[in-house]
Parts: structure tokens; sequence; C-alpha cells
């Protein structure tokens, strides 16, 4: 322990404290399971988008090609005109379903996120607990009054992220309702309803 800390801390620092190099190497293997845990969710999502766009590329493509093709084929200025305006529609719901699809699959990513970090949260609340316990245990008569001061600090932190916590989920379920309802009432589908 270092010498410049006040003798009358060091036994709650020491209860905080790691005491075998098992607990150390425990600590740190579990940082890097959830280290590597949130980088494959990451690289997950991004090989979803990356697949998803390289589809809409090769459909953009055949498409176009396919509207050149019908273009350089029109007969007429009538027939060119019509196949120019009916081009817009179909386009405006490509988009819209991968704008979709977008969002649903940053929805999973971020869901799968946030599963690890309310675990890796838990945890961590599980060895801090531990450290208060033995913080508890080891200290001075007298000191009970400090030690249910940091009992009630932690536990007014984890009420706040609970409620942070709760917040962020209903904002992501009202991004989800209104993403749903901007599909179903769509431009685009107005105008196949008055069609």
């Amino acid at each position: 322990m270092h010498k410049c800390i006040d003798p009358k801390v060091q036994p709650y620092m020491e209860a905080l404290m790691i005491s075998t190099p098992e607990q150390f190497v425990q600590l740190h293997k579990s940082a890097l399971d959830s280290f590597q845990a949130a980088a494959l969710a990451s690289m997950e999502g991004i090989e979803k988008l990356a697949e998803l766009n390289m589809q809409a590329a090769r459909a953009s493509i055949d498409e176009s090609t396919e509207v050149v093709k019908s273009l350089i084929e029109a007969k007429d200025v009538k027939a060119f005109a019509d196949l120019a305006s009916t081009g817009a529609q179909p386009a405006a719901e490509k988009f819209a379903a991968y704008a979709k699809h977008v969002f649903e699959i940053t929805s999973a990513t971020n869901a799968e996120l946030v599963k690890l970090v309310e675990k890796q949260f838990a945890d961590s609340n599980k060895q801090l607990y531990s450290a208060i316990d033995a913080m508890a245990r080891n200290a001075p008569a007298g000191s009970e009054g400090v030690v249910n001061m940091v009992k009630q600090a932690v536990s007014s932190a984890n009420t706040a992220f609970d409620q942070v916590s709760k917040a962020t989920k209903q904002v992501v379920e009202l991004a989800e309702a209104n993403m749903a309802a901007a599909a179903k009432s769509s431009p685009v589908r107005a105008a196949k309803k008055a069609a």
C-alpha cells in the first residue's frame, strides 16, 4: 500500500483492492470477454449493413439498366413521359424498404450492445457490493454511518442508471413505433390508394 495514504483510510482501500492474482486475472478476462462480445456484435451489424448495401447496389444497377433500355425503346414522347413518371414511385418504395432494413439492423445491434452493457453493469455492481461489504466488515467501530452513506450513494447511482436505461428503451420503442407508422402512411402508399 502507498505510504501517502492516510492510515485511517488504508483498511478501506485494501478491502476495495484485488487481493489475489487470480482475482486480477479473472477481472481482466471478464473485461476482455465483454470487449470481444461487443466487438463481435458490432462487426455482425456492420456485415449485415454491408450485405444490405451490396444487395441494394446490385438491384439499383439492374433496375437502372432496365429503365434506360425502356426509355431508349420508347416510341413517342408520351410513352417516354409515362416511363419517367412511373419510375419514381417504385424508387420511393425501395428507399423506404431500405431505410426500414437499416433501422432493423441498427436496432438489433443496439439491443445486443445494450444487453452486454447491462450485464457488465450488473457484474460490476456485484463486485462493488462485495467490496462495500468487505469494507464494512473491516471498518472500525462507529463508522457504520459512512458505510451506510456509501451504500446509499451506490443505490442512488443504480437507480439513476435504471431510470436512464428505461428512458432509453422508451425512446427506442418510440422510434420503432414511429418508423412503423411512417411505413404505413408513406406518400407512396397514399398515392397507391388514391389511384
